[in-house]
């Protein structure tokens, strides 16, 4: 054992991790390491960094996407991506060592709860154990910042409205809704805050809610079927689900409020929601604008939840983006759900019409954003 003691019952000791008032360079000349950052939300992600100025780097276990390559346009081909799991310490030691970020955007996690639910020390390893690895990895090259990437599946059921920063995610008698995956990033949550608290480092969480656009997953319920087949001309039938309603929230506006999070001021909250702050969407009203936006589209759903729907529905509620708003000076730019869909659907005709294939040969996808 240590014979280190706390001199006063659980005070905490000081613990030497180098200089922690690095002065961050200017905005123009930062290097950002944006895990996960060659899916749906990453593409989006990289092109807002790139727009900032910044240089960015991509740590992934894949490549872009083809919809993140679209997304990002051109500058895709200069942006180095790192092939590397967040769960491999050595790995992310070297990536930190070659490229020197000066700040982190962590984005990289395992999604799909039923792969959660069935390989549980995985679960642990990537989504617990990786924050950790980058957290370290940050204080051995004196990187000051990290934003990481949450969850709505952190919270139970709902206490009150609308939801705020402050809200339980633990209650007596439940826990998070979302299983392992809502169970890891709230383990991950309460690990940064033992960073900050004991250490110093300087982080800020955001919690997105139901992120759409182009190259979204289908974890958003029927969204990305019903846009898509509209634009492709293909119908678009589900019989349950039309009374769920979600806190939709454009792809853009998370990465906007990634950036405004970055450059929060040192006194700024911790958490801060991804949402457009405003009533929640019923899937019913999501196909009826699809309807009116893609003219002939094809797209029904029943109005009955499903069974595995009704408890889903308990965990919903609108959320408050008060204190992005007051603290970050953030606003969504899709705060109307019928502008996002309008947006989603051009950007995917422009997918659709660049990576059309030739009679002659496949021809390669052009880059472009909508």
């Amino acid at each position: 054992m240590s014979n280190q003691r706390y001199e006063q019952g659980m005070a905490r000791p000081e613990v030497d991790i180098g200089p922690r008032d690095r002065v961050r360079p200017p905005v123009a000349e930062r290097t950002t390491l944006v895990t996960g950052g060659a899916g749906f939300i990453g593409g989006n992600l990289v092109r807002a960094l790139l727009d900032t100025g910044r240089r960015v780097v991509v740590l992934d276990v894949r490549d872009f996407i083809p919809e993140a390559r679209f997304t990002i346009g051109e500058d895709a081909d200069d942006v180095p991506v790192e092939l590397a799991s967040i769960g491999d310490q050595a790995r992310v030691l070297d990536v930190f060592r070659v490229h020197r970020p000066d700040e982190v955007v962590h984005a990289g996690m395992i999604l799909d709860p039923a792969y959660l639910a069935t390989n549980r020390t995985t679960a642990f390893q990537v989504n617990v154990g990786g924050v950790v690895n980058l957290v370290e990895a940050m204080i051995a090259f004196g990187v000051s910042r990290l934003v990481n990437f949450s969850s709505i599946g952190v919270l139970p059921r709902v206490m009150y409205e609308p939801i705020d920063a402050n809200h339980p995610i633990l209650l007596a008698d439940a826990g998070p809704g979302t299983d392992f995956y809502g169970s890891t990033k709230v383990a991950a949550e309460v690990m940064l805050f033992a960073y900050h608290q004991a250490l110093g480092l300087d982080f800020r969480t955001i919690r997105p809610s139901a992120v759409y656009g182009l190259g979204m997953n289908q974890y958003v319920g029927p969204i990305k079927a019903m846009v898509e087949n509209a634009v492709r001309g293909e119908p678009a039938h589900f019989e349950f689900g039309g009374a769920h309603p979600r806190a939709y929230t454009h792809a853009r506006d998370i990465a906007g409020l990634v950036v405004a999070m970055l450059d929060a001021p040192d006194d700024a909250d911790r958490i801060f929601y991804g949402s457009t702050g405003g009533p929640m969407v019923t899937t019913t009203e999501v196909a009826q604008i699809v309807r009116e936006l893609v003219p002939g589209a094809d797209v029904e759903i029943g109005e009955e939840l499903s069974e595995a729907e009704k408890p889903v529905v308990a965990l919903r509620a609108q959320l408050s983006i008060e204190n992005a708003r007051a603290q970050l000076g953030w606003e969504p730019q899709y705060s109307s759900i019928r502008d996002g869909i309008a947006q989603y659907v051009e950007h995917y005709r422009a997918f659709v019409d660049a990576t059309r294939l030739t009679p002659d040969r496949p021809s390669r996808p052009r880059t472009g954003r909508a």
